[in-house]
């Protein structure tokens, strides 16, 4: 430990010489500025030329070329998707379809098979209800048996 001291008082004593350069601040305030002019006017040329360079891709030769094939591409697509579901409505097995459903349908509503589905749902109904009361009963019950009994005040 001893032998440390020593080399830091050295160290403190061999402390290297700052030398201080003055500079011309008017000179430095001038570079500045003209670096910030420079920095604008690059930015305000590349947004210039980014700008030219997407309206020239726009508006050129190939871009309405592939813009006139899309619309195109996408009418014809438009057109057979409406032929096809046309056609579906027209065809004999959809028209088969909608008189069978019509025929459920009114078996349903009118039949014997609407009565027995209406007094089954009624009666699902009903046990459902009847199981829900139970299980509220068990729990109210417990409820009352853990607290005590409450003081009554009147109501009105």
């Amino acid at each position: 430990m001893s032998d440390e001291k020593p080399m830091i008082d050295q160290l403190k004593d061999e402390e290297r010489i700052k030398i201080d350069i003055p500079v011309d601040e008017d000179a430095t305030d001038g570079m500045k500025a003209a670096q910030s002019t420079d920095i604008d006017e690059e930015f305000k040329r590349l947004g210039s030329q980014f700008a030219d360079t997407l309206e020239g891709i726009f508006n050129s030769e190939e871009a309405r070329r592939m813009e006139t094939e899309v619309r195109a591409g996408m009418k014809g697509f438009a057109e057979e998707v409406e032929k096809v579901f046309n056609e579906a409505k027209e065809s004999p097995a959809a028209a088969r379809m909608k008189e069978e459903a019509t025929g459920v349908k009114e078996r349903v509503e009118t039949g014997d098979l609407g009565r027995k589905a209406q007094e089954g749902m009624v009666s699902g109904l009903r046990w459902l209800s009847t199981e829900l009361d139970k299980l509220a009963t068990q729990f109210t019950s417990d409820d009352k048996a853990e607290q005590p009994p409450a003081e009554k005040f009147p109501t009105e």
